[in-house]
């Protein structure tokens, strides 16, 4: 590869947002960050139902407005990365009920909640369309997952889901960053019958792929301006 070519991501110009998904529960100032995060979302997953999987599913808006938090990543004003999260407490009788684990064998479960029972749902890894191609020093796949392990670093949950798409190679990156492999190669329904790995993110082997990461540094100082203010002032995140 031809480094001339190759863009250096400058992280003084890449933002990071905590939002919640219903629109309502945010402050003014965070509403027009909410509106382009929503479109990015709907985009790159209208997308995906109509083209890469046509199969007559309506994508529905409740599936981002009805999430605790939305990670947004924002890069000079323009969304490129989207996660969510819901905090579910296993010992409450709706937390196996919830339609995330429709489709998790018991076993994947079991050892999901091995090592508690605060679980953090992350799902709907997205990074819009128009960033993939790109030929950049840190793919934007890896800029996204850097700030979910920072996510669940600085959280109090026992541990976080993955349900990583195979054929896009998310198994093999969420590994990269820590994750535990659950189940693997695992047809699920709600990927339109594509292979899944079924992972989970604890905080001791993300940490310790947290503390080797090159970009730490980097993401570090991101999250301290998380929401445009100081991470310590804000009350959003525990």
């Amino acid at each position: 590869m031809n480094n001339e070519n190759v863009e250096v991501i400058d992280f003084d110009k890449l933002d990071v947002y905590l939002i919640n998904g219903n629109l309502a529960y945010n402050p003014h100032h965070l509403k027009k960050i909410h509106q382009k995060s929503f479109q990015c979302w709907n985009d790159v997953w209208s997308d995906y139902y109509t083209s890469e999987h046509p199969s007559g599913h309506r994508l529905n808006s409740d599936e981002f407005t009805r999430q605790d938090e939305v990670l947004a990543l924002f890069y000079k004003g323009e969304c490129f990365g989207i996660t969510f999260f819901k905090e579910v407490h296993w010992d409450d009788l709706s937390a196996p009920l919830d339609s995330y684990f429709d489709l998790w064998p018991q076993e994947a479960i079991d050892k999901l909640t091995s090592r508690g029972k605060i679980i953090l749902i992350c799902s709907q890894f997205t990074v819009a369309k128009n960033f993939r191609g790109k030929t950049t020093d840190i793919q934007w796949k890896y800029v996204l997952f850097g700030f979910i392990m920072k996510r669940l670093l600085e959280s109090h949950v026992d541990g976080m889901t993955g349900t990583m798409r195979v054929k896009r190679g998310m198994g093999r990156v969420s590994f990269e960053a820590g994750a535990v492999p659950l189940m693997t190669n695992v047809v699920y329904k709600d990927h339109e019958s594509e292979s899944v790995d079924l992972v989970a993110f604890f905080h001791k082997e993300v940490g310790e792929k947290y503390a080797k990461n090159p970009y730490s540094d980097k993401f570090n100082a991101c999250w301290e301006r998380l929401n445009g203010r100081l991470y310590s002032q804000l009350k959003i995140v525990a």
